[in-house]
């Protein structure tokens, strides 16, 4: 025989999660995307970054009236040292500065992160009792 619910009786106890938890459920789950997204493109900045660096260190050590080209599409283009010299600085410059921006949202959904993975164990920690 069905029993019905008395009003004094939690949905807690029929096993099914409540709305406002679920909603926190996706939130973290966005909240991992997100970071996951974000730590990807740390990675290729800093890649990026890398062969910036490594090609700044071939150039310092070239002469200044050495043949530098460059890739432009499929091609590549002769140029000058100087002019490759003050892009790659440039390019390096614009990194540096998205790289510290990726790393504070980085450090910031971390800390969604944590604070929402502490309150949602402390609520399915209460469904428990």
């Amino acid at each position: 025989m069905l029993r019905r619910r008395s009003h004094g009786e939690s949905s807690l106890s029929s096993g099914q999660i409540p709305p406002s938890i679920q909603q926190q459920i996706a939130r973290l789950q966005q909240l991992q995307q997100t970071l996951g997204v974000i730590i990807a493109e740390k990675q290729r900045l800093q890649a990026e970054l890398d062969e910036i660096s490594h090609a700044l260190e071939e150039l310092g050590k070239s002469a200044d009236d050495v043949a530098v080209y460059k890739a432009v599409g499929p091609i590549l283009v002769q140029t000058t040292k100087a002019k490759v010299l003050s892009e790659l600085t440039e390019k390096r410059d614009l990194n540096d500065t998205r790289l510290k921006v990726i790393e504070k949202q980085e450090a910031r959904t971390r800390s969604q992160l944590e604070a929402l993975q502490k309150e949602l164990q402390s609520l399915l920690g209460q469904r428990q009792e």
